[in-house]
């Protein structure tokens, strides 16, 4: 017997009511036990315009699509301070300050553009160091039935590069999850001039104009990172600022690959023996440092190779992997992967290659994984630079970006877990008659880190609670029948203010305790069995109670146990308005209602197979009814 969801609006008292099946629980935002395709980008994201930590809020710059209770990533993608001077130490980081911190966080209400958490910061933010809110994209189960993508990083909007997925029960991958390419931007091709540089123009500096491009482009243009360029005094040269790439510098020298928490590989050099021979390879993107897992980061991207057009590189620096988060019950692989890959620098034609991305960060909160995981957060291969076979010509090919980061919340599950750094791009096509190669070198690996915890703040905003107080809310509640038993699972998004937990069943007449299990300030999942299952009908909800006494009720859930007779139950009872009877119901079935004195005062043939009916007793006085099912009877209290 299958039997829909059904609520009840959370009570913010001790008075006990019984349990509509047609009411609402209006902070269970997940409707049904529903399966869910889901493909493209799922994902909304908004730039933060001002953040206000005495109220817990943000101001956004649009609020459209966001409602209350909302899970939310509030994550910052740069602000990090470099050394500014051209020079060998150009770009090595001297803070990170406010860089990659990042916290989930729950809305609790919405006024105007400005939008309050439940739960007070954990981290400082600041604004000009692009902070971005990302919506969770949440489901019971979901199916991925199409790429799930991310909205590639936008750095002139703040915003993108993010898949977020939260999901109670199973996530089935019949196609990828893809954070390829989605993160920081890899250094811009430009076709610069043709004139060399070694006699008019030398090019040894670490930093450059590179839109400069007249009558040379002294360096090509730097991949993107944490570190925010803003002077275009800075964008090109081979200096690699924090865990971006350099570019390469006149003449044709390749671009370095970029970083995560490990560094990227070198850009390969300028080794020809006649023209234009000196060699200023771009450097390799920095490693940063996660602060034990406080902090989490997009890749880096590849700094672009220097190009003079004669032919034309086919495209600039490798964009870094983008922030992969999924929260789920299960993981169903399906031999599908899970990625945010670094992408791979341009390859050049008797030019200077470009350096690659480095793989981003993927978080996976899931508790138990079906079939082998493939996850993978790889740096990308430098661009390869084919010489022609020139006159004793030979350029530069391209770094490769680092490996990312994968963090687990448990164990490292069984499967391909990849975090390998790209390799150096291949040089070939060169004249023998060259002088020695100076070879890009490859990304270092990333890191795999288990036993991680999710940054969730628990410290309830005092703001927050005036304006709006804090509910239960219970994401989900579900009984399944097992072969000699009932389970009960259910799960709530705010843990931290509960007290325990209460299973009850109904017995005909009231509802009775069957378990009792205490809440903690960090588990969301919770559950219990029911060893002896009545026979026919059973019906169960958990009484929540909260630490300041007060106390809500789940839905009601249905599970039927099989024997020889089809049993039903009255639901409530006693009852007011109307009634239920819960239980298959077949056709030809006749259903009696009387007084206690036995007089029939209500009579219905069913003509069609039911699992519930509802009698209108609005008519009939308070008192003492039995209910005839065939041969079954069932005494009624109207109220």
């Amino acid at each position: 017997m299958k039997l829909g969801l059904h609520h009840i609006s959370t009570l913010r008292s001790k008075t006990i009511r019984f349990l509509s099946f047609s009411s609402l629980l209006n902070f269970c935002f997940i409707s049904g036990f529903s399966q869910t395709n889901i493909s493209g980008v799922v994902n909304s994201y908004y730039r933060v315009v001002e953040v206000i930590p005495a109220k817990a809020c943000v101001r956004l710059n649009t609020v459209s699509g966001l409602a209350r209770l909302q899970k939310a990533l509030l994550v910052q993608m740069k602000g990090a301070s470099v050394n500014p001077a051209s020079g060998s130490t150009f770009g090595d980081t001297t803070s990170l300050n406010e860089a990659g911190n990042y916290e989930v966080a729950v809305i609790c209400a919405i006024n105007g553009d400005s939008v309050f958490m439940f739960h007070n910061f954990l981290n400082n933010y600041t604004v000009g160091g692009k902070v971005q809110l990302v919506k969770f994209a949440e489901y019971y189960s979901a199916t991925v039935i199409d790429t799930v993508k991310a909205s590639a990083w936008n750095n002139a909007a703040g915003v993108g590069g993010v898949i977020a997925l939260s999901i109670f029960q199973d996530l089935t991958l019949n196609a990828p999850i893809y954070a390829d390419a989605a993160g920081f931007r890899g250094g811009t091709y430009v076709m610069g001039g043709g004139t060399c540089g070694d006699f008019l123009w030398p090019c040894p500096a670490y930093i450059y104009d590179a839109s400069s491009i007249s009558p040379i482009q002294r360096g090509a243009y730097k991949g993107e990172g944490v570190y925010d360029i803003t002077a275009a005094g800075l964008t090109g040269g081979r200096g690699a600022p924090a865990n971006a790439g350099g570019g390469g510098n006149s003449h044709n020298n390749g671009g370095g690959g970029g970083a995560n928490l490990s560094a990227g590989g070198n850009g390969g050099g300028n080794s020809s023996s006649s023209g234009c021979t000196l060699e200023f390879h771009g450097f390799a993107g920095k490693a940063l440092k996660n602060w034990g897992g406080k902090k989490i980061f997009f890749g880096g991207g590849g700094g672009a190779g220097h190009s003079d057009g004669t032919p034309a590189a086919v495209m600039g620096g490798g964009s870094g992997g983008g922030i992969v988060i999924i929260i789920a019950g299960n993981l169903i692989a399906n031999g599908r992967k899970i990625s945010a890959n670094g992408a791979r620098g341009g390859d050049a034609l008797s030019d200077g290659a470009s350096g690659a991305g480095a793989g981003g960060t993927v978080i996976m909160s899931v508790a138990a994984y079906t079939g082998a995981a493939a996850i993978e957060a790889k740096g990308g291969a430098g661009g390869d630079e084919n010489d022609l076979g020139t006159s004793k010509r030979c350029y530069g090919a391209g770094g490769g970006g680092s490996g990312g980061a994968i963090y687990f919340t448990g164990a490292v599950p069984a499967g391909s877990i990849f975090v390998t750094g790209g390799g150096g791009g291949l040089e070939f096509g060169g004249d023998p008659l060259c002088n020695s190669a100076v070879l890009p070198t490859s990304g270092a690996n990333g890191s795999t880190i288990a036993s991680y915890t999710i940054r969730q703040s628990t410290d309830s905003a005092s703001y927050c609670l005036s304006i709006a107080p804090l509910p239960v809310r219970l994401i989900y509640f579900k009984a399944t029948a097992t072969t000699s038993a009932v389970e009960l699972k259910w799960r709530v998004a705010n843990p931290e203010v509960l007290k325990e937990f209460i299973a009850e069943k109904f017995n005909g007449n009231d509802w009775v305790p069957i378990n009792k299990i205490p809440a903690t300030n960090t588990s969301e999942i919770y559950g219990c069995t029911e060893t002896q299952p009545s026979a026919g009908v059973n019906l169960y909800r958990i009484k929540l109670t909260e630490k300041n006494t007060s106390f809500s009720y789940s839905p009601v859930q249905q599970v039927m146990i099989n024997d020889k007779r089809e049993r039903f139950i009255l639901y409530p009872n006693p009852a007011s308005n109307q009634v239920s009877i819960i239980g298959k119901i077949y056709p030809t079935t006749e259903i009696k209602l009387f007084q206690s004195s036995g007089k029939l005062i209500w009579r219905k043939i069913q003509r069609e197979t039911i699992d519930k009916l509802v009698i209108d007793l609005s008519s009939f006085a308070p008192g003492v009814y039995f209910l005839k099912l065939n041969e079954e009877v069932r005494k009624l209290i109207v109220r």
